[in-house]
């Protein structure tokens, strides 16, 4: 009974995370083999009516206070684009003259320069559609959660179900494999194989970097 629960564990599991186990790998030799084709993108800029009066200015405050207001206006320009993204660096988002606020936000697929003009209510926007390569590629250590998106969040979410999904059926394998008489003999070979030439390359990193 047992070990048809982890049997089961093994292969739901295994085709729960399927297309992430296989984004993983194509981004992983996308990674090793950055062709010239993989890296198009398209940009496109256009302008359109936003209104933020409000926005902080840095004049008397100090340097931990205005990188509070500074993160707070871009909050603000995401909110009244109705976009997800978050700041391309910590320091992103500055005053270019007394009406323009510039700001660079990046989300994966994606990243946007924004003019907000603040006299004239109108915002200049600059986005950069990465290509599905780079997409693919970006999806492979993304991690982060957006307040504006549900459905965005739910990556981050997933990759984590997928790593313990993955763990699990590595146990779980080896559970499995020790209830195959015959097979022991190879399944040794390869495990002390695989784990000898892991710790050496861990060990040549570690010490040689």
């Amino acid at each position: 009974m047992l070990r048809k629960i982890i049997l089961n564990i093994h292969i739901y599991g295994g085709l729960l995370c399927f297309s992430y186990l296989i984004l993983l790998g194509i981004s992983t030799l996308n990674f090793n083999h950055p062709f010239a084709f993989t890296t198009a993108g398209t940009t496109t800029t256009w302008t359109q009516p936003l209104k933020l009066p409000d926005l902080a200015r840095p004049e008397g405050k100090n340097a931990q206070d205005w990188s509070r207001l500074r993160t707070q206006n871009n909050q603000k320009v995401l909110h009244a684009l109705g976009s997800f993204a978050f700041p391309n660096t910590a320091g992103d988002g500055n005053w270019k003259d007394s009406d323009t606020w510039h700001t660079h936000f990046v989300r994966v697929g994606k990243e946007y320069d924004i003019d907000v003009h603040v006299d004239q209510g109108t915002a200049t926007i600059t986005a950069t559609r990465r290509s599905l390569w780079t997409l693919i590629r970006e999806l492979h250590g993304e991690h982060e959660t957006f307040p504006e998106s549900f459905f965005a969040s739910t990556w981050a979410w997933y990759t984590d179900l997928c790593a313990c999904v993955v763990v699990a059926a590595g146990i779980s394998g080896v559970y499995l494999w020790t209830h195959r008489r015959r097979e022991r003999r190879i399944g040794l070979i390869l495990l002390a194989v695989a784990t000898a030439v892991s710790l050496a390359l861990m060990l040549v990193i570690a010490l040689h970097g």
